[in-house]
């Protein structure tokens, strides 16, 4: 009997957990809501009619956003209905929970390199320009910082009363990190450099803010991400030189008060710069926020890695994402309780590089407008194919070349239109040369785009509008890069060439990635969902069809399943394709409008799951659901089964509870078809977790 109660007791709890596994979780602080009301409303807040009805308590007030308000809900309220009804309130704006926001990091890999991603965005070169100012300020919103940390406590700023900045979490001037994810990202911006210490960072010399609103386990509030931005805003109008916000955190829920804030700095002329975060998802279809949001002094930034390739966490989108920069094995500073200095991955990672690089064009031109650094730094970007239609500017982070476009003459305006299409001769080239420019410089490459005037091989310099490269084969992609040139004569002078435009032809799909199952995957059902990313075509042609294959071999010889599809990004295996117990390999390519097929994706290893043991005295393995209710094909045992099949034996720890049930069960079941008060009491446990498993399959 004690066994049989472990059973009941193990069940129960077995379908609570696995049921919120399934449905949306709470992304906000329970009882606490933000509510901003119309510029009308000019009365005391706390007697106002919507405050009074649902007894709201004020927290707080934000001074970035005219009436704006943080409220505590009382104990026990629907947050939802309270909500709604504050929303339908004519002198309420909005109304939105408190939501809760996550660092964006990866975890570290002991065989991550060394310090490869300086090098990589040409910082060495931006060096030769300026090394940083400690007349620019870098906020960073994060976990804090070590502010005492020896390779950052020169570069960090302190305010009148020798603060180092501000706690949100416990409104105070003590930003002291504790889990080390922001000294990381301030260690990316502003370790000190040429300090023969420790490690350095894109500026030697810079004032990093340290803003805590993420806890140590990276968790934060809607509502404390906001009086962070408060308090960078405070500062700005008290004189200090704040450039850019660096925020390697975010959530999937859109908030119209976050949204606001942002506006605010947008106002300020203070850059924000942002993770897109490490889901390996498109932030096109599935925003990614406060990255996503479409305000013009925001940079989405995506990550990756020692190759130019995407990072495999890194979240993209060609509308939504506008630049990479270096994310996967970044070598930084972590609190000197933690180690002094280590190993992180992510788009939080990422997302300094890029703010950093602000710092050094601030430092260099004087300049503090957003929207002009935005501006420069996507400008000097290293254009790479494969980032084609996975960022607005299909390209890396490249900071020389950003110093460089911000420090020309306004009158130096790129090339626009530039176009390459194919015809008999070759490949026609077409843009617009601006007003004033005297020549453009084509360089042509087949393996990249030529990322400076004297890189690839030189196709055309001239005044025209036109060119027809001849010297071109069937078949082969080339990238072309242009610039236009202000000079009288062809001795190049630097601060005479423009910011480079980009065009390119006739190349296949790129590879496409898989993603799940992931490699070695192992208990994965027969129908298996696959799912695949990357899926890139330089020419931005659509595509065509999609192919999967599933083999028994890596050279995909015993092929099992082979399907042509429309061009989906995922497709479920059929039934009665696949065996229990047994390895296959999976890839996939795409086809764009021209019927050019991409290489296969790299094959992929899973193992399915082991064949379901028993079957007998319990209807298909409900043993103890069938010997409590007489039949297999009683109702609530019917339930049972369907949640077996739908819910238990899609995931990993489902199938080892049926197997455990499998192994423990039929002994119990047949105790208890001998007893009629064990039926009785059987029943009377099962019948309400029935009920509860029908809402959710």
């Amino acid at each position: 009997m004690m066994k049989l109660r472990y059973i009941f007791i193990y069940f129960f709890l077995f379908v609570l957990s696995i049921l919120p596994a399934n449905l949306p979780q709470n992304d906000y602080v329970e009882g606490e809501v933000l509510v901003r009301f119309k510029p009308s409303v000019a009365e005391r807040i706390e007697q106002h009619r919507a405050v009074v009805s649902h007894n709201l308590s004020l927290k707080r007030r934000f001074s970035s956003i005219p009436g704006l308000y943080h409220f505590k809900v009382p104990a026990g309220s629907d947050i939802k209905g309270v909500i709604e009804s504050l929303s339908s309130d004519p002198d309420v704006l909005y109304a939105e929970p408190n939501y809760i926001y996550k660092a964006l990091r990866e975890p570290d890999d002991p065989y991550y390199g060394s310090q490869w991603a300086l090098p990589k965005i040409n910082a060495p070169a931006a060096w030769e320009r300026t090394t940083g100012s400690r007349n620019v300020v870098i906020a960073v919103i994060d976990t804090g910082i070590d502010y005492n940390h020896t390779d950052l406590s020169d570069n960090i700023w302190t305010d009148s009363q020798n603060q180092p900045g501000y706690n949100a979490i416990k409104n105070s001037g003590d930003p002291m990190d504790g889990d080390g994810h922001g000294t990381h990202c301030a260690g990316i911006i502003g370790a000190l450099g040429n300090n023969g210490i420790g490690v350095c960072g894109v500026n030697w010399n810079i004032k990093i803010m340290a803003l805590k609103f993420l806890d140590d386990n990276g968790n934060g509030t809607l509502s404390d991400a906001i009086e962070c931005i408060d308090y960078v805003i405070a500062r700005k109008d008290e004189g200090e030189n704040i450039v850019a916000t660096s925020n390697s955190w975010g959530g999937y829920t859109y908030s119209s008060s976050l949204y606001n804030a942002i506006s605010r700095l947008s106002e300020k002329g203070i850059l924000f710069v942002a993770a897109a975060g490490n889901s390996g998802t498109d932030n096109d279809a599935y925003p990614m926020y406060p990255a996503s949001y479409n305000l013009p002094n925001i940079i989405s930034v995506a990550s990756s890695d020692s190759s130019d390739n995407r990072s495999y966490f890194s979240n993209y989108g060609r509308t939504k994402v506008h630049i990479a920069a270096p994310g996967s094995s970044i070598y930084s500073t972590i609190p000197v309780s933690k180690g002094e200095y280590g190993y992180k991955s992510g788009t939080s990672m990422a997302t300094p590089f890029v703010a950093g690089v602000a710092g050094l064009i601030s430092s260099l031109t004087e300049e503090t407008d957003a929207v002009k650094l935005k501006k420069w730094i996507l400008q000097g970007i290293t254009r790479l194919p494969q980032w084609t239609n996975l960022t607005t500017t299909g390209g890396r982070l490249n900071a020389d070349e950003a110093l460089r476009v911000a420090s020309l003459p306004a009158y130096i305006l790129p090339v626009e239109n530039f176009t390459a299409e194919r015809n008999t001769e070759g490949v026609f080239l077409q843009w617009n040369k601006p007003s004033g420019a005297n020549y453009v410089i084509i360089s042509r490459s087949t393996d990249t785009f030529p990322s400076r005037w004297d890189e690839g091989g030189i196709i055309y310099t001239g005044t025209g509008n036109s060119f027809t490269d001849e010297d071109t084969t069937e078949g082969i992609p080339y990238y072309y890069t242009i610039w236009a040139y202000y000079g009288s004569t062809l001795e190049i002078e630097e601060d005479k060439i423009s910011a480079a435009s980009y065009a390119y032809t006739n190349s296949p799909p790129y590879r496409p990635e898989c993603i799940l199952p992931e490699d070695g995957a192992v208990d994965v059902s027969l129908t298996p969902l696959l799912k695949a990313t990357g899926f890139v075509d330089p020419d931005n042609d659509r595509h065509n069809a999609s192919q999967w294959q599933i083999a028994r071999d890596s050279s995909f010889n015993s092929i099992v399943w082979d399907s042509i599809s429309s061009p989906v990004t995922e497709i479920t295996v059929p039934s009665r394709k696949l065996s229990y117990s047994t390895q296959y390999y999976w890839r996939v390519r795409y086809q764009d409008e021209k019927g050019l097929w991409s290489e296969w994706a790299v094959p992929w290893s899973f193992t399915t799951e082991s064949a379901p043991s028993g079957g007998g005295g319990g209807g298909g393995g409900c043993f103890i659901a069938t010997a409590a209710f007489g039949s297999p094909f009683e109702r609530h045992v019917q339930v049972f089964r369907e949640f077996r099949d739908r819910r238990l034996l899609t995931n990993r720890p489902g199938r080892a509870f049926v197997r455990w049930y499998y192994k423990h069960s039929p002994e119990y079941a047949n105790i208890i078809k001998r007893r009629h008060f064990l039926k009785l009491a059987v029943r009377i446990v099962l019948v309400p977790i029935s009920i509860i498993i029908r809402l959710f399959i």
